[in-house]
């Protein structure tokens, strides 16, 4: 295999900071539709209702990019003495410092100021383990805990597997037969799967079916052959799109589009989210090759890169909004979609500032601390192969 060349990555935090976009989208319309944030029951455009609730396939595009720049980043750091151990370090000090300190707002904070019961301790305890992407309660119970912890659930499930799957996926070709298979078995197994829940709760059961890491998995396989089309060797395809045809590419990158543009007027079936995978995959592809300046820019680049961030305290820039736009009366003023609109940018704006000061203050020192903690274990390594030897 070729050796993982360094590579120019602003199309994927690009792609990161539209993704967090359509999270944020997603839970702006669930606040105007379902919570009526403005003070009474109402409704979206149905053409703009369905492409703000479709917004929340902005994780599985994370789930894409995940997957890719994993086997990027484990393909480089192969030659490391303990480079799985090392790897589970990088994450944890990756996911942990920020999900913790969004442990402490959202559910320790309300308990001490304003009384509120916690939620139950194993929900908590699965939580704060990433062990929560297991078991049906856990997993969506996690959103009691910290908001939107189901989906770092299911993507800690994945970290825990990834070394099998990296080692067991050597190629395209292996990477794709994969991504067949088990696309073949969730669609067919999806009906007898809802048929036959194994728990009482048949509503639980259909949600967490959904979101479990068996049924994202084609998503992350995706990005898997995401990345071999890009960095390995896979043909036509590789070299395609890394110097073919500017015109084609577009055409390529049309289609990804056009797939996002019908899927959400077309359909609400679970499944479609695997449409939604391998338009992401594709729609990356085209980035690689084409990196367009009206995507690929400043401000979408550093919203994708402190999007960690921006997905744990968007809910509360989504509450902030909600208040801002009390206070001026939006709820009588506004139309539905125009409420939305504003609630989109005023959640988008104290998101990007907060986000940004907690990367500075807790992600970059958590990330250093973990690779302080690799250097260490490197030494205490090297310092007893050292005292072995000695005469």
């Amino acid at each position: 295999m070729q050796a993982a060349p360094k590579v120019q990555l602003d199309y994927i935090d690009a792609l990161r900071g539209v993704a967090i976009i359509g999270v944020l989208a997603s839970h702006a319309q669930r606040n105007v539709e379902l919570y009526q944030a403005m003070g009474h029951a109402a409704a979206l455009s149905p053409w703009l209702s369905r492409y703000a609730e479709q917004g929340a396939r902005g994780v599985q595009l994370f789930f894409v990019i995940s997957a890719l720049t994993l086997f990027l980043s484990a393909r480089k750091r192969s030659g490391e003495s303990e480079p799985w151990l090392n790897f589970y370090v990088r994450r944890v000090f990756r996911i942990a410092p920020m999900f913790y300190a969004a442990f402490a707002v959202y559910c320790l904070a309300p308990v001490f100021m304003k009384g509120q019961a916690l939620p139950p301790i194993g929900t908590i305890l699965g939580t704060l383990t990433f062990t929560n992407g297991w078991n049906p309660a856990w997993l969506l119970g996690a959103n009691d805990v910290v908001p939107g912890g189901w989906s770092i659930g299911v993507e800690m499930s994945f970290y825990i597997v990834f070394p099998l799957v990296f080692l067991a996926l050597t190629s395209f070709r292996a990477a794709l037969a994969a991504l067949l298979a088990v696309l073949v078995v969730d669609l067919v197994a999806w009906t007898p799967l809802l048929a036959h829940p194994p728990i009482d709760d048949t509503e639980l059961w259909t949600r967490f079916a959904f979101v479990w890491l068996p049924n994202q998995l084609p998503v992350f396989l995706a990005g898997i052959c995401a990345y071999f089309v890009l960095f390995d060797r896979a043909g036509r395809l590789t070299a395609f799109f890394h110097g073919g045809s500017r015109a084609v590419n577009a055409l390529w990158f049309g289609l990804g589009a056009l797939v996002l543009l019908i899927v959400p007027q077309w359909t609400n079936d679970p499944r479609a989210v695997f449409a939604y995978g391998g338009a992401f995959a594709l729609i990356t592809l085209c980035l690689h090759r084409d990196p367009y300046r009206w995507l690929v820019n400043l401000p979408l680049r550093h919203i994708g890169k402190i999007s960690f961030s921006g997905y744990l305290v968007h809910f509360f820039m989504l509450q902030v909004a909600r208040k801002v736009l009390a206070v001026v009366h939006a709820g009588e003023r506004l139309s539905p979609d125009a409420y939305f609109l504003a609630t989109v940018l005023i959640a988008l704006a104290g998101t990007v500032v907060l986000a940004t000061l907690t990367y500075r203050f807790i992600e970059v020192p958590g990330q250093a601390l973990g690779k302080r903690i690799i250097r260490a274990l490197a030494d205490r390594r090297a310092g007893a192969m050292a005292k072995a030897g000695a005469p």
